[in-house]
């Protein structure tokens, strides 16, 4: 999946690259691994974690990849949208947390804006 958002925009950026290659690190993947599924994206099947902690983990990282670049596409965030719906997130949270990612390119973003969205949803 960051591979697709990465690639949404058209455009390499090697802070994503360096993003996905520590995500797939925490994930035990290696690099030559995204390098095989860069280049052969048919040979993989995305199973949707059923615990809900690991899909919001999934969405955090699709969120964050999508501001490495300093630029946030309209590519990108239909992706993440179509993304998160199929994990089962509200298309109105997904909005809200792209948006606050929005309002901190270049920018740390606070630890408690997408808590505050999650917890508003989920309760």
């Amino acid at each position: 999946m960051l591979l697709m958002l990465a690639e949404a925009d058209n455009q390499d950026h090697d802070l994503e690259r360096i993003f996905i290659s520590k995500v797939a690190s925490r994930l035990g993947v290696t690099d030559e691994e995204v390098a095989h599924i860069d280049q052969n994206p048919q040979d993989v099947t995305f199973i949707i974690p059923k615990r809900e902690h690991e899909r919001m983990e999934i969405l955090y990282d699709l969120l964050f990849l999508m501001k490495f670049d300093q630029n946030v596409d309209e590519d990108e965030i239909e992706l993440i949208h179509r993304l998160a719906f199929r994990m089962g997130f509200r298309p109105t949270m997904t909005q809200e947390m792209i948006e606050v990612m929005k309002q901190h390119i270049g920018k740390l973003v606070p630890k408690d804006s997408l808590l505050s969205i999650i917890r508003k949803f989920m309760n």
